[in-house]
């Protein structure tokens, strides 16, 4: 894509966030500011993103699917793993905030990196209930990232001499490692025949972040619904500018 044509699209993207405030500004009164179960007040955000993968287990015949479909805005075939992540996040309430919406694992391992979120898998961090971990399924000896997971249980589970996590992805085999085809729950170990473990990301789920986090703090039940409306609306903009910003970079 070429700059202006970029660039253009940004300006079509402000532009069609103003018309849409315009559009439904009627329809304020009836706004529900109630939040998903996922995402109520007694329930962490780190179980909140578990659950919700752990709730999508299962086959899915085709990389056309509900995840690629939410990515891209339309049926699309692509490789869905980092999506997975993404998706679970923004179920959970935590897109942009703490997760961003990749489709690529090394951007999202770049992203969390240059906010001091990263580990890799030598610095002895222990990887917590809601982290992201990046692995290398070519077991090739290098920190080339090719899938990523979500951790399911915090620390590491010991077998013998073997080092263990365990973690839920999509895009991934089933418990016996057959197929890419499955959202599955599986004990990993740390490094192994199959994949190694690259590093781990430990987002700042309950962190206010710059502009966005200070919207959401203010966006709380005490605002009229026209202010919270207004900010929801503004939240999701800055998320897709600051995708096409992050996939045209990567180009």
């Amino acid at each position: 894509m070429s700059k202006s044509k970029f660039f253009t699209k940004m300006i079509a993207v402000v532009l069609s966030f103003v018309v849409m405030l315009g559009v439904t500004a009627p329809s304020f009164a009836a706004v529900d500011t109630t939040e998903p179960p996922e995402a109520a007040e007694d329930v962490s955000i780190p179980d909140a993103i578990v659950e919700i993968a752990r709730s999508k287990k299962g086959f899915y015949p085709s990389n056309i699917n509900e995840f690629t479909t939410w990515y891209y805005g339309r049926e699309t075939d692509a490789y869905w793993c980092c999506i997975f992540v993404s998706w679970c996040a923004d179920q959970a309430g935590a897109l942009v905030t703490a997760v961003p919406k990749r489709a690529a694992c090394g951007s999202m391992k770049n992203w969390f990196e240059k906010r001091g979120e990263y580990y890799p898998v030598d610095s002895d961090y222990v990887p917590q209930k809601g982290d992201i971990v990046f692995i290398n399924t070519a077991v090739d000896g290098t920190d080339d990232i090719h899938h990523v997971d979500i951790i399911t249980e915090s620390g590491f589970i010991k077998s013998g001499s073997t080092l263990k996590i365990r973690c839920i992805g999509g895009n991934t085999s089933d418990i016996n490692y057959n197929g890419s085809e499955y959202v599955t729950e599986k004990t990993r170990p740390v490094d192994g025949p199959r994949a190694q473990v690259v590093g781990y990301a430990h987002p700042s789920y309950e962190k206010s972040d710059g502009l966005l986090g200070a919207l959401i703090t203010m966006a709380d039940d005490s605002m009229p619904a026209i202010v919270t409306y207004l900010i929801s609306k503004l939240i999701s903009a800055i998320g897709t500018i600051e995708t096409l910003l992050a996939n045209y970079m990567a180009q």
